[in-house]
């Protein structure tokens, strides 16, 4: 399963951003997380961000690789938003054929069938 999963164009896979995913994705808060990435990781260095599900690495001073995403929707809408924000802050970033799909695992916290209160 993890061949077919890798096997796919991963930027060919990414969604096309809504108005308010693109405004975010070219805010200047993304803009400044974008130039702070590139300042304070050396060549070669790679940051996990687990809250997304990307894994990036600081090719050069002008170029950022996406190592790995998570295989869920939520991780290719991020990387779709990652790469505008590179590119509107005037750097590239490498997808294809760099990037390995990681398959989604649930967690018990994913889980849709966690009791809560009863509204009556």
């Amino acid at each position: 399963m993890l061949e077919e999963i890798n096997g796919r164009n991963v930027e060919e896979s990414l969604p096309m951003l809504d108005e308010v995913d693109y405004e975010t994705a070219v805010s200047h808060g993304c803009l400044s997380w974008a130039h702070g990435f590139m300042q304070n990781w050396a060549v070669g260095q790679t940051h996990w961000l687990g809250s997304v599900g990307l894994h990036l690495q600081k090719v050069d001073e002008k170029v950022v690789r996406c190592i790995a995403v998570v295989d869920h929707p939520f991780s290719f809408a991020a990387l779709a938003m990652q790469k505008v924000t590179f590119k509107m802050a005037n750097m590239k970033m490498e997808i294809d054929p760099y990037t390995i799909v990681i398959p989604y695992v649930e967690s018990e916290g994913d889980s849709k069938d966690i009791p809560g209160l009863e509204v009556i």
